[in-house]
């Protein structure tokens, strides 16, 4: 019932990908995301000897693969702009998550997931998070202190939502013709975009194009837990428009933890996996297998009424 996102297994520069689809083999899995931090000449691998073992390649994560001159990077998914307000560097953007769709297309994938860029703005998050760290983050200075960031963002955030707007009516006429569905993520830093109140308006402004809301369990979780979005309300808000799930547990501040591992209540998402969205795991790099399959196992408990992990993939 679960696809799983090839962002957990720890690349190497020799890292051969059948290596890592031999792994996957034999995980209860539906399906694999291709994530961000695979090299083009791995990711070539990986297409062929995925299709050979009969496992389907569900959605890519821009930008995918890792363009060889990006290599010493690790990858990002913020490795361009799309809201960038300079138009060079924005259109850089759009022409690399074009070749993703172009990818995702080439794959049978349904659906690219987006990261949007960010307010240029100095974020100060370290501070923001050295301050919940330190005691309770809805204390009053900590309260000041983040509207006034936060006021600081708006005033700056239209004419990247603007821009914004530029990249996705670029991007979804491709996305239209190669039958791809491209999923807004839910961000992890206050000051990315889009902000818990621009999915809305940007679905709606977008109305019939192949563009919906991926929801990503941990980035929620630390925005809740920062005051930022009240709990569970961002995906209750956004369920009708919900293409796909990013699956991972988060303790504190800290996320991409294997599901069970730390505070998140994934029987609550049960409710949305409903025909066409996208269930994907995805946990940090260098998650031990066994980690991997111990997530896999919870997510089962979660999401069957029998508890049989054996439903996700036979």
């Amino acid at each position: 019932m679960t696809a799983l996102s090839t962002a957990f297994f720890q690349i190497q520069r020799d890292t051969d990908g059948h290596d890592l689809v031999a792994v996957i083999r034999d995980l209860p899995v539906t399906g694999v995301e291709l994530d961000y931090r695979l090299p083009a000449p791995l990711y070539h691998q990986i297409g062929p000897a995925l299709r050979k073992a009969g496992i389907p390649v569900t959605s890519l994560h821009n930008f995918c693969p890792l363009p060889l001159e990006f290599l010493d990077t690790g990858g990002s998914g913020d490795l361009f702009s799309l809201s960038d307000t300079r138009r060079e560097e924005r259109q850089e953007a759009v022409k690399r998550t074009l070749q993703t769709i172009d990818n995702a297309h080439d794959l049978e994938a349904g659906a690219v997931v987006l990261h949007c860029g960010r307010v240029a703005m100095p974020a100060e998050t370290r501070q923001l998070y050295d301050r919940f760290r330190q005691g309770n983050p809805l204390a009053e200075a900590t309260r000041r202190w983040l509207e006034e960031k936060i006021a600081a963002r708006d005033r700056l955030k239209p004419a990247h939502m603007d821009a914004l707007c530029f990249s996705l009516e670029k991007l979804l006429r491709a996305a239209d013709r190669r039958e791809v569905r491209l999923g807004l993520e839910t961000r992890y830093h206050y000051h990315e975009l889009p902000g818990p109140e621009d999915f809305r308006p940007l679905l709606h402004k977008f109305e019939g194009a192949p563009i919906g809301y991926w929801h990503d369990t941990g980035h929620a979780f630390v925005n809740e837990q920062l005051g930022l979005t009240a709990e569970g309300g961002l995906l209750q808000n956004l369920a009708d428009r919900l293409i796909g799930i990013h699956l991972h547990d988060a303790q504190g501040l800290e996320d991409h933890l294997p599901p069970g591992s730390g505070q998140i209540d994934f029987k609550v998402f049960a409710a949305h996996l409903a025909a066409g969205v996208l269930p994907v795991m995805e946990l940090r790099p260098g998650t031990p297998v066994e980690a991997v399959k111990d997530g896999l196992v919870h997510l089962a408990s979660c999401f069957t009424d029998d508890n049989d992990p054996s439903t996700l993939r036979e």
